[in-house]
């Protein structure tokens, strides 16, 4: 048969892009990159080069020209590229043929490198340590060759060979800063936090702006309770990456054991507006809850129940079950409630179900329901109680003050809620003077540095009675209103689980009452608890107290775990002189509450 053309024998038509010098080096490439005709009109027209481009060009000068050996060592580091690239999405079939295509042409230390990565992700644990020792024993100056061979140590938690492989690899490149950061994972593995610091700093030092070692240098100071260490990393980090939701999540973190309420709820705000999670809601959710905004929590928690990871659903149910109390919402409480049924949760949701139905004042239902389940504990004191309630209700009225309680009263508004501006108002008019007054119309989040007007918290908690839903409301509200943030909220949360102990639980020792509420304390001020739960060394007797005067909130829990630990009569406190009134007061409402 006659040739049409001379053109039907040629099977390729090779276009050689020009291509600037310092880009060719940055992408490893060739100075005249060979494409395709077709493959370069493509490129022209969107101005991208693709792999694929690449290979077929490089393969097609390789076949023309097959001892052309600049060429083929492009061909073989871009079939390198290509199984990277299969290997990252998990197509195992082609990364293996790129494997075997860069073997055939030039077998180095490379293809056992990458051959032992392959094993790795396909689990085959042997294979891949065969591969990467017979790679570093080709080219025993590899780093990257020791960085992975200790990775692969690591996820088989053979943890000193693992540092001994990363070791080597800062050894041979002094700068390599995912080495660094690899010991201090295995490190922090192992509970070594103070050798993983050092690693970690190390790797700031090479890189100022590394930002996985300030992150997990933030979560080592948390781990470490060193807070305000913490605090200053996610600030630092934060400043090299804004949009970093998981370093405004930790912050949060240690700006709520900071006693930085307000700040650690903006910190998560802005976590969630650049990643919304279950456990971020979560989290906002019981900042809400500290702050009295119960509405807004029970919205973002059902937000999060709608995301909800399987393993969380029960743990954001039994929280909507806590604030449907507090609010006393019947018909949430009653769906939270029945979806807890069989769950790990049961337990405690029929413990704050007898909460919520004492108070709706469904007293029979509280003692069938205390009758019918005798391995709930907690309630100790509380079936006697039931059947006297007016005697217990009069006994905690005895200890108001009533010009207070009748300020608090008249500063409820149309919504149920005490009206801080009102109150002031209110107390003004019945002749009492004190700063506090000012506190209450001061709309900033300043932390108050001292308990003025524990009076108010304490009547509003009497005032509250055997309402557990009104107590939480009534003692946060007015520790808010008072004390805006930092430690007051925390103390302001020890008065109100005192008062509902004595009222609602089995009057628990002061050894038990710590251990019971020390992990919420802690959420509230990390310093706050610290001193709580070394309360021995703290502890005062009478004549102590008598001098002793309250200036901040330290030394107002002082004098809280002083009395708990106390047996005093009331006619006592009466009667002696006390060089600080709020210890006086704080003494009489905590004898009360024993003496109930």
């Amino acid at each position: 048969m006659k040739e049409v053309s001379r053109l039907n024998n040629i099977k390729y038509a090779i276009v050689y892009l020009d291509l600037d010098p310092d880009y060719a080096k940055l992408n490893n490439l060739p100075v005249k990159l060979p494409l395709l005709a077709e493959d370069f009109q493509k490129a022209r027209a969107t101005n991208k080069i693709p792999l694929e481009y690449i290979l077929r060009g490089l393969e097609a000068e390789v076949e023309v020209n097959k001892n052309n050996k600049y060429y083929l060592s492009y061909l073989v580091y871009y079939y390198y590229e290509a199984f990277k690239k299969c290997l990252y999405e998990e197509n195992y079939e082609m990364a293996e043929t790129y494997l075997n295509k860069a073997k055939e042409i030039y077998l180095d230390y490379r293809y056992y490198f990458y051959t032992g990565l392959y094993f790795k992700k396909l689990g085959n644990y042997e294979m891949a340590e065969l591969n990467l020792k017979q790679c570093l024993k080709e080219k025993p100056n590899f780093a990257y060759g020791y960085f992975e061979l200790g990775n692969l140590m690591f996820e088989r938690k053979i943890y000193d060979e693992a540092i001994d492989n990363y070791s080597k690899a800062v050894e041979i490149e002094k700068d390599f800063t995912l080495g660094y950061l690899k010991i201090a994972d295995v490190l922090i593995e192992n509970a070594r936090y103070e050798e993983a610091i050092n690693y970690l700093q190390k790797c700031i030092e090479i890189d100022k702006n590394f930002i996985s070692a300030y992150e997990r240098l933030g979560v080592i100071f948390n781990v470490l309770q060193r807070y305000n260490d913490a605090n200053y990393i996610h600030q630092k980090a934060l400043e090299i990456d804004e949009n970093n939701f998981q370093i405004y999540y930790n912050n949060a973190h240690s700006l709520a054991r900071l006693a930085r309420h307000h700040e650690a709820i903006e910190s998560l705000e802005k976590a969630l507006k650049l990643q919304e999670t279950d456990y971020v809601l979560h989290e906002l959710c019981l900042e809400y809850k500290n702050m009295g905004r119960y509405l807004d929590a029970i919205e973002v928690e059902e937000r999060a129940l709608e995301i909800a990871q399987e393993e969380n659903i029960n743990l954001i149910r039994i929280t909507l079950l806590k604030l449907a109390l507090i609010v006393e919402d019947e018909e949430r409480f009653k769906k939270y409630f029945n979806s807890l049924h069989g769950t790990e949760f049961y337990q405690a949701a029929l413990h704050l179900k007898i909460l919520f139905d004492l108070s709706q004042g469904k007293i029979n239902e509280v003692k069938e329901t205390l009758l019918q389940n005798e391995e709930i504990v907690g309630f100790g004191l509380l079936f006697e109680r039931l059947d006297n309630l007016d005697y217990y209700l009069d006994k905690l009225e005895t200890n108001l003050d009533n010009e207070i309680a009748d300020s608090i009263m008249e500063s409820i508004n149309e919504f149920g809620m005490i009206d801080p501006f009102l109150l002031s108002d209110n107390l003004e008019a019945r002749g009492i003077k004190s700063e506090y007054l000012n506190w209450l119309k001061d709309l900033s989040d300043n932390p108050k540095p001292s308990p003025e007007g524990l009076e108010i918290v304490i009547n509003g908690l009497l005032l509250s009675g055997f309402n557990y839903g009104l107590s939480e409301r009534v003692a946060v509200a007015l520790s808010r209103y008072l004390w805006k943030d930092g430690n007051g909220l925390a103390f302001g949360r020890l008065l109100l689980r005192f008062y509902q102990d004595r009222v609602f639980g089995d009057k628990a020792s002061l050894e038990v009452f710590i251990e019971e509420n020390i992990e919420e304390i802690k959420d509230m001020s990390f310093y706050f608890a610290r001193i709580f739960a070394q309360y021995d060394d703290y502890l005062m007797d009478f004549d102590s107290l008598l001098e002793f005067e309250i200036k901040d909130f330290i030394d107002a829990l002082k004098v809280f775990i002083s009395a708990v630990r106390i047996e005093i009569s009331k006619e006592e406190v009466s009667i002696e002189k006390f060089k600080d009134e709020k210890v006086r007061k704080l003494m009489i409402f905590i004898d009360a509450l024993n003496r109930l």
